[in-house]
């Protein structure tokens, strides 16, 4: 059986990460940033009204992240290149948030 040690930990992570950045943004209602910020992917359906995309996306984006670093042959690639499009798709949705 193949280690997924990564997807598992951040399987277990990414609810209670969800749940302390929607409590600190205030429910939606205050400084959202910080969730533009750990989950771009699902930031993107912020704007559409759509609750149930953000939250699937916010569910499955670091799962997602673990799966990709644990079968990848080259882990440090694999890592800087998650990271990399992570903050670009980050940035440019703080940049369409405040355009």
């Amino acid at each position: 059986m193949p280690n997924y040690k990564w997807t598992i930990n951040l399987s277990i992570a990414t609810p209670m990460i969800l749940v302390a950045s929607i409590i600190i943004s205030g429910g939606g209602h205050g400084f959202t940033d910080q969730l533009i910020v750990l989950f771009p992917w699902a930031s993107a359906f912020l704007s559409l009204e759509v609750e149930f995309l953000f939250y699937f996306f916010a569910i499955v984006q670091f799962p997602v992240y673990g799966l990709l670093y644990d079968k990848a042959f080259n882990k440090v690639k694999t890592l800087s290149v998650v990271a990399i499009i992570h903050l670009l798709v980050a940035t440019g949705v703080l940049f369409l948030k405040y355009r």
